[in-house]
């Protein structure tokens, strides 16, 4: 039998308002690049899944603050995985997804990781663990779509 070990951290729904869509294809794969000797050394390898044509309306930094932290907290807590990163907009809002195929435990991510929280927060979202024993661990930003959003 499988036992689940999902964490979620509230937070309030309140939304920042950038200028500008952000482009999430273009900015997951500039994340990538500063990433790439991690994953190197960590003999893994990184998928960027997420639709060309998908843009976020929110703070491009603050994003990729977020979404960086995710995608090293899954590429640091593994070793010889894929990590896909994917985004999808449905009526509960977008959620942009980092997954792996290894297994890692919540502690890896936990240090430090209320400064992310937080960040997650000023942008009107929240972030979720879930981790599946042998199926892997996928690291969730979730937040309400606004108008601006195109997916």
């Amino acid at each position: 039998m499988k036992n689940p070990v999902h964490y979620t951290y509230p937070v309030p729904p309140t939304q920042t308002v950038a200028t500008e869509p952000v482009p999430l294809h273009r900015l997951i794969d500039q994340i990538m690049v500063g990433l790439l000797p991690l994953v190197t050394g960590k003999k893994s390898f990184v998928i960027n899944d997420v639709d060309h044509t998908f843009h976020l309306q929110a703070d491009e930094n603050l994003l990729a603050y977020v979404l960086g932290n995710l995608l090293s907290g899954a590429i640091n807590g593994s070793e010889n995985v894929c990590i896909r990163v994917e985004a999808v907009c449905n009526k509960d809002g977008v959620h942009v997804r980092v997954r792996n195929n290894g297994t890692y435990f919540y502690s890896t991510v936990s240090n430090g990781f209320s400064n992310v929280v937080q960040a997650a927060r000023q942008l009107g979202g929240n972030i979720s663990i879930y981790n599946q024993h042998n199926e892997g661990t996928t690291l969730t930003f979730s937040m309400a779509a606004p108008v601006q959003t195109i997916c």
